[in-house]
């Protein structure tokens, strides 16, 4: 019994990673709620996706993002996307989205795993996806801040 359980994880495994987006893919139009309760869909105009699935990764995102706001983030075509499946509900909700919602910009939240499960991930670092007329160009994975505000083109 334990062998076809392990069988059927690794083969669930498998799936999910053959699953996620690749280059030349159409970008996912994923239709998330952000850190304020507002449903907004990621669209083929979106030209960059940050997508962070550990609070390491969402600190670097942070840091990149200093003194950014709505409006250009907008102008640049950059959506934030934040996994926080993970995340205990209690701490969820009594400490992490209050300190989101201090943010200028909109943080898309997937709040159940297989809501980003199409995003590619490495640990400890950001997912940066590239897309241009919908269709996805680039997919890099990024450890530091400097380095993501430089590949998104932000003014310091």
């Amino acid at each position: 019994m334990k062998t076809a359980l392990l069988v059927a994880f690794f083969l669930f495994s498998a799936l999910l990673a053959a699953a996620t987006v690749q280059v030349g893919s159409p970008l996912p139009a994923l239709t998330l709620k952000d850190q304020r309760d507002a449903s907004t869909t990621i669209t083929t105009d979106t030209r960059y996706l940050i997508f962070v699935a550990e609070r390491a990764a969402s600190a670097l995102v942070e840091t990149a993002l200093d003194g950014q706001t709505a409006t250009t983030l907008a102008a640049a075509k950059v959506r934030y996307v934040a996994d926080i499946s993970a995340m205990p509900g209690i701490v969820t909700t009594v400490i992490a989205l209050p300190k989101m919602r201090k943010r200028p910009y909109p943080m898309l939240l997937g709040r159940s795993a297989d809501e980003t499960s199409v995003l590619p991930r490495e640990p400890g670092k950001v997912t940066l996806i590239t897309s241009a007329d919908g269709r996805i160009t680039a997919i890099r994975f990024i450890a530091d801040a400097a380095t993501l505000r430089a590949a998104l083109g932000l003014v310091p």
